[in-house]
């Protein structure tokens, strides 16, 4: 990567705080135009990571073009031909939750989860068969998704079908929030699965502060 590229995803200097990291750039607050433009064309460049790269600044902006490339990496499926966020523990591809964190920066940037809504449940229909770390989990948590309800309940039970069992326990207090009634429907499912991975654990207790009037 040359150094013109370099600054154009990850210099950050904000109030005389200065760093090269991709997720600082997204939260800046004062979007340069000649930035803007020149992340637009990197959209077409020829290395796809760099493409991606570009795009999770955009989204993360609000500007149009980053959702209209979303949209070509979804349909097209560019993550099928190469991984973009290998993870550092469980070798799988992160992609997908990383890009839900660029959406929900969007939030901050003019979009409403209602906007986004689309995107989310192209990724819960992926979610029993793709490796999610906790941003999908985080945006369900903090917007308003309880319109996303059955899709929520579809995606931790294919995935509960696939034996992601952490996986899919993350969506557990997400479901309980949104119907704590959902709370004794799974509790006895995932309590045995906690042997497997305790992690589930931690899920379930979380779980159970949405819904405080029961205990596990």
């Amino acid at each position: 990567m040359n150094n013109e590229l370099h600054e154009i995803l990850y210099y950050y200097n904000e109030e005389g705080y200065e760093r090269y990291d991709l997720s600082e750039v997204q939260l800046l607050e004062k979007k340069d135009f000649d930035r803007i433009k020149k992340l637009k064309h990197l959209l077409h460049h020829e290395d796809r990571y760099m493409a991606y790269q570009a795009m999770l600044i955009l989204l993360a902006w609000s500007i149009p073009e980053g959702f209209e490339l979303l949209d070509r990496f979804i349909v097209e499926k560019w993550d099928d031909k190469e991984s973009f966020e290998p993870h550092r523990l469980h070798n799988q591809d992160n992609v997908y939750d990383i890009i839900t964190n660029a959406l929900y920066v969007s939030t901050f940037n003019g979009k409403n989860e209602q906007e986004l809504f689309p995107y989310i449940k192209q990724f819960l229909l992926l979610y029993g068969e793709q490796f999610f770390e906790s941003n999908l989990k985080d945006f369900l948590l903090k917007k308003d998704c309880g319109p996303l309800l059955t899709e929520i309940e579809q995606a931790m039970r294919t995935a509960l079908e696939n034996k992601r069992y952490y996986q899919a326990s993350q969506l557990f207090p997400v479901l309980v929030h949104y119907d704590k009634s959902r709370f004794n429907v799974y509790r006895d499912i995932f309590r045995p699965l906690i042997s497997k991975d305790n992690r589930i654990a931690y899920n379930m207790d979380e779980a159970e502060k949405n819904n405080p009037n029961v205990s596990i």
